[in-house]
């Protein structure tokens, strides 16, 4: 539900080239690898996020630009173990803060055009062209990739779904990989970045680059160490470069682990791959 929303919500914003619209914005926040926000391409720097709350709750919001949250449920996910007025001082510190931080030249009283509250006491991020986020652009260029790959364009497709990968690779907010309220956006970008990779693997080895394919395949891997279709890869392309050996130390090592972790075998694919490649090398050798 939280992904469908920024979905809808990156897809209401006019993209022009992924880096113009990135450098032209005034506030640049980004969720992939360390958590940095930008505002008039200067970093708001790391030593001014005392407060660990403070940014968890700008990270939730910039997840959320446009959706309105009451007091309670804010409290619920960033102060649920604090006595309710211990907590809702908190909130109302953090918000403070947050304002502070975003806009240093608002004067007091004055209204933030950012983070915003209505007088029913709910909050909400504010969502104008002033902001970039990289999540909005893994979403608008994975979106444009399919549209490409529908219309035959494989050099745009694969140009899009580069930069997916490029955006994803540092992984999705691992500072709060323990922050349960973020899981379900974590699995919508792993799934976006697992689609690219997928998609490049296929591509490179179709294209002979089996370099690239197999880097693509490695990184398929390590967001996913049961991904089937990564292994695949890997044994295909040590096969075609004549390493049988290092082909089928592979397979072996990823069914001992699947039996070990998950208690199950490998699928008939990858047994057919197995069986391929073994009598190519018992016909090799009855030949010299």
């Amino acid at each position: 539900m939280h992904s469908k929303r920024l979905l809808e919500s990156c897809h209401q914003e006019v993209f022009t080239h992924p880096r113009e619209r990135e450098y032209q914005s005034l506030y640049r926040a980004y969720l992939f690898g360390q958590f940095r926000v930008f505002r008039n391409n200067r970093p708001i720097v790391e030593d001014r996020w005392r407060r660990s709350k403070a940014k968890l709750l700008l990270q939730w919001l910039i997840l959320n630009q446009g959706k309105l949250f009451s007091a309670d449920q804010l409290i619920d996910l960033f102060w649920k173990d604090l006595p309710a007025d211990t907590a809702m001082k908190n909130l109302h510190v953090t918000i403070h803060y947050l304002r502070r931080l975003l806009e240093p030249d608002l004067i007091r009283g004055q209204k933030s055009s950012y983070i915003r509250r209505d007088e029913h006491n709910f909050y909400w991020l504010e969502k104008n062209s002033s902001w970039w986020t990289d999540v909005c652009a893994v979403e608008h260029l994975s979106t444009q990739a399919r549209q490409f790959e529908r219309q035959g364009n494989l050099p745009q497709t694969e140009a899009h779904y580069r930069k997916v990968v490029e955006y994803c690779e540092p992984g999705f907010m691992p500072e709060a990989i323990y922050e349960d309220c973020f899981q379900p956006f974590r699995s919508q970008y792993e799934h976006l970045f697992l689609e690219a990779l997928r998609w490049l693997i296929v591509h490179c080895q179709e294209k002979n680059e089996l370099d690239e394919a197999l880097g693509y395949a490695y990184q398929a891997l390590h967001l996913n160490p049961y991904y089937e279709q990564a292994i695949y890869a890997i044994a295909t392309v040590y096969t075609q470069r004549g390493n049988v050996a290092a082909a089928l130390r592979c397979l072996e090592d990823y069914q001992a682990k699947l039996e070990r972790d998950l208690g199950v075998s490998p699928g008939q694919e990858l047994e057919r791959l197995r069986l391929r490649i073994l009598q190519g090398r018992e016909i090799k050798a009855s030949i010299s």
